[in-house]
């Protein structure tokens, strides 16, 4: 393959990466709360988790195994988990914010559970799993029918350069605002993101129990 052409396929991932990334989702309030509390390391740590996850899913949609996961079946299982998962994160951050924790100084989570925390959201999300057999297979499979399958792997290897880029840039981001944020500011952030969380995890009961009607 010409370098023009990795180079162009490359940036194209990239560009796949970071539409997938970009919209606001548990991962990224997630990443947005705990680079506030904690510190870059720890929301970079999140991010890096759900960038796994999807990385994983860009494999599997250049192997062409996406028809196995475009079920009900399969779909309904993974919102219900994602719901207790998300419903966990939500009551934790809420708990955190009541209790006044975020008024003092707290220990960061150890750096292998904010991976692990991220690649749960992530892998229990069908949010990325309807992304990937949808428009991230349209725009992955226009590239490999342009370019061919010898491309796939700088295909993925931009997707997860955006990916990369993007958590990066959102965990500084956070630990940056860290600065101006403390004691009550830091319990509103805490809260309010426990809220929203806690809104995604309701949405994810109501699209389970909906796939299970449809099963």
């Amino acid at each position: 393959m010409p370098v023009t052409d990795a180079l162009g396929l490359g940036l194209y991932g990239m560009f796949i990466g970071v539409a997938l990334a970009a919209p606001i989702g548990p991962v990224n309030i997630e990443i947005i709360s705990r680079g506030i509390r904690f510190g870059f390391r720890t929301g970079w740590l999140v991010g890096l988790g759900a960038l796994s996850v999807d990385t994983l899913y860009a494999l599997l949609v250049v192997s062409g195994l996406t028809p196995l996961a475009d079920s009900a079946a399969l779909r309904a299982p993974l919102f219900l988990a994602g719901g207790v998962m998300l419903a966990i994160v939500g009551v934790t951050s809420l708990r955190t914010a009541l209790s006044h924790q975020s008024d003092h100084v707290v220990a960061a989570p150890h750096a292998g559970r904010s991976y692990v925390t991220g690649v749960l959201i992530a892998a229990l999300s069908p949010m990325g799993i309807v992304y990937w057999l949808s428009v991230g297979a349209a725009l992955v499979a226009e590239a490999v029918e342009r370019v061919g399958s010898t491309g796939a792997p700088v295909l993925v290897g931009g997707v997860f350069f955006g990916l990369l880029a993007w958590v990066t840039t959102l965990a500084l981001l956070a630990r940056i605002a860290s600065r101006f944020v403390t004691g009550r500011g830091m319990r509103w952030i805490t809260g309010i993101s426990g809220v929203v969380i806690l809104g995604f995890a309701a949405w994810f009961f109501i699209q389970g129990f909906g796939a299970i009607s449809r099963i």
